[in-house]
């Protein structure tokens, strides 16, 4: 019977735009279908940055030596080997081809662009111009030119399948499409609050703090599709969050210098000015929550700053103060009484970090930048919790070619998944700006690739 499609793809996002790019390429007959008005979901509000080993612009730059093997001894370190190294391995190894694919395309990656991304101290992250729109409209341009069918305001709502369990088409309410094989690129859950109780109890702790500054199309529908299928959820309690006072929805990434943070013992546990991929784990261990110190000189002079948005400001933190929202005393002895925590232990810290800052050199977290001294009345302390939620890192299984697996380690034919809706690739430890978006593009290549070939296969 003559199927509709050689290949579906479920989502229009990073990962699903380059999946129907590449299986076009190797001769499928596509389809897209979006769920939003729109293409693009949260690939579109992202930076689009692709963290890559070994790559042309690297080199541009002048950081040579770079390897997958590096990279894939970093990665699989960082999160303690607690993530699939097939996978984790695949991603390294296409990194850098993948990359040069997209920049083949027409993305345009300046050599200024190359940072160090994460905790690594080699320089992998790739910041394209315009961001992940820009890298979402190059993507949308082949699609179209190659003849890639586009759906949009379409919400898949089931999978079909055949009696031999290989999946052969979607289902839209009474409608349904058949095809040889489907890609599920459909984002991750965090605008589902009950798939964040589910799937993501770190999030899920905070509360009404929580926001989340992807797409409102990331349902966490990919996950649901694939179980009814028989596909096994992996990556439990997995994302990215960033620490925040919660004093307004305005996306923050880092902590300026100026201040200290103290857990109940009163006590410094990290450099202030680590970077995001790790403080939420720290602030984890801590009980997810912790204080921000500082005094009324650090208040006074503090302004804007790129990373810190509106937050971290003279007027706004004492507007807080102002409104209770920030803990604000005469002393540190009644500044702990107000936040909770151990008097002793907030006084030491205090005592033993104004000696580092008139040395100019923290002895205990080496801290860079602004060693500013708690000297000066009123002193001031600010909850803060890992609560902005970037991104989830919890979806279905796959193997290193994108098959999604059932709960005996084999393919469930016919589906395959790639980016966000991807669950035994990140592990606790975000691996960097980039590490998101990076694999979006790899996988939704390779699964594309597979899926077309598959579906090819179907007819010999």
């Amino acid at each position: 019977m003559a199927r509709d499609y050689d290949v579906i793809i479920i989502g229009s996002g990073a990962a699903g735009l380059s999946a129907a790019v590449a299986a076009a390429d190797a001769g499928a007959r596509v389809l897209v279908v979006e769920s939003e008005k729109r293409v693009g979901g949260s690939s579109r509000l992202s930076g689009g940055h692709f963290y890559a080993a070994g790559t042309s612009v690297q080199g541009e730059a002048g950081f040579t030596g770079d390897t997958a093997d590096a990279m894939f001894e970093h990665y699989m370190t960082l999160n303690q080997f607690l993530v699939d190294p097939a996978v984790v391995r695949r991603y390294c190894d296409l990194s850098a081809p993948t990359f040069e694919w997209l920049k083949g395309l027409g993305v345009n990656f300046p050599k200024e662009g190359v940072y160090r991304s994460g905790v690594g101290s080699i320089p992998r992250g790739h910041q394209p111009e315009g961001d992940g729109e820009e890298v979402i409209n190059v993507l949308e341009g082949h699609r179209s030119t190659k003849g890639v069918d586009l759906v949009l305001d379409a919400r898949v709502t089931g999978l079909v399948s055949n009696e031999e369990g290989r999946v052969t088409g979607i289902r839209i309410g009474e409608d349904e499409a058949s095809c040889g094989a489907v890609v599920m690129a459909t984002g991750g859950f965090g605008a589902n609050p009950d798939m964040i109780e589910t799937y993501y109890p770190q999030a899920a702790a905070t509360g009404d703090w929580r926001w989340y500054i992807g797409a409102e199309g990331a349902r966490g529908d990919g996950i649901e599709l694939g179980k009814s299928v028989g596909g096994v959820v992996d990556g439990q309690d997995r994302g990215l969050l960033l620490a925040t006072p919660g004093f307004s929805r305005d996306l923050e990434v880092m902590l300026p210098s100026w201040l200290i943070m103290v857990n109940s013992a009163g006590r410094r546990f990290c450099d202030e000015t680590v970077n995001y991929t790790v403080m939420a784990g720290l602030l984890e261990k801590q009980g997810g929550r912790a204080h921000a110190v500082f005094d009324e000189a650090a208040r006074a002079a503090a302004k804007p700053n790129p990373l810190f948005q509106a937050y971290w400001v003279a007027d706004v933190l004492q507007q807080k103060a102002e409104e209770g929202r920030i803990h604000r005393a005469e002393t540190l002895a009644e500044l702990a009484d107000l936040a909770g925590v151990d008097a002793d232990g907030l006084q030491g810290t205090v005592d033993r970090y104004n000696v580092d800052a008139e040395a100019g050199e923290d002895s205990a977290f080496f801290k860079y930048g602004s060693l500013a001294p708690i000297t000066e009345p009123p002193f001031y302390a600010v909850e803060v919790r890992p609560a902005i939620l970037c991104w989830t890192g919890t979806g279905l299984r796959i193997d290193a070619d994108t098959c999604v697996l059932d709960k005996a380690e084999k393919p469930i034919r016919g589906l395959y998944a790639a980016g966000e809706t991807v669950g035994n690739l990140h592990g606790d430890r975000y691996i960097g700006g980039g590490g998101s978006f990076g694999p979006c593009i790899v996988f939704g290549k390779v699964a594309g690739e597979t899926a077309a070939k598959y579906a090819r296969e179907l007819n010999d």
